[in-house]
């Protein structure tokens, strides 16, 4: 748990950074924030993940920036498992590439370098009550996706990736 607070108080810090930095800048920023349809993990490990990420536009087809994803859940009712995935992240946008004039829609793809912390729990109520095992792996993160904006600054995302869920889903913002 302490690695889980230390890594989302790195990610606050980090949006938080990233914000004052929007407002001296003329870069574009995208946020995603959702959750994803099923999961990698510990035996197919189920749970709802959460998911959000932001970017900072670099150039006309280059952004990068971070992410966090997050899942718990029971497995086999004695089990509780929890997969927690902070990363790095650039992408690069098509809309250029495939000719794609309309402004409301952004498709990308990207790679990026993530770190996975995994922690698995025992809450039986015999004598191996208490019992957990954590771990850690840097990886690589493989992702492609779209949004479709609605307005200049509030939209639809999905995407396919390697995190903690196969598919994410959920709002986009762009400031």
């Amino acid at each position: 748990m302490k690695t889980f607070k230390f890594l989302l108080i790195a990610f606050v810090l980090t949006l938080t950074c990233i914000k004052t930095h929007a407002q001296t800048t003329l870069g574009k920023y995208s946020v995603n924030a959702g959750f994803g349809v099923g999961t990698y993990g510990f035996e197919g490990s189920g749970g709802l993940p959460l998911t959000a990420s932001v970017e900072r536009t670099f150039a006309s087809n280059i952004s990068a920036g971070v992410h966090l994803m997050y899942v718990q859940t029971k497995y086999d009712s004695d089990i509780r498992y929890s997969n927690m995935v902070l990363g790095l992240r650039g992408s690069y946008h098509f809309n250029e590439l495939f000719k794609i004039e309309n402004p409301k829609i952004d498709l990308y793809g990207g790679a990026g370098l993530l770190y996975r912390h995994y922690k698995v729990k025992y809450t039986g109520d015999d004598e191996f009550y208490g019992i957990s095992s954590s771990d850690g792996e840097v990886g690589v993160d493989l992702h492609v996706g779209g949004r479709y904006m609605f307005t200049n600054h509030v939209g639809a995302h999905a995407e396919l990736g390697y995190g903690v869920s196969p598919v994410q889903l959920g709002v986009a913002f762009k400031f």
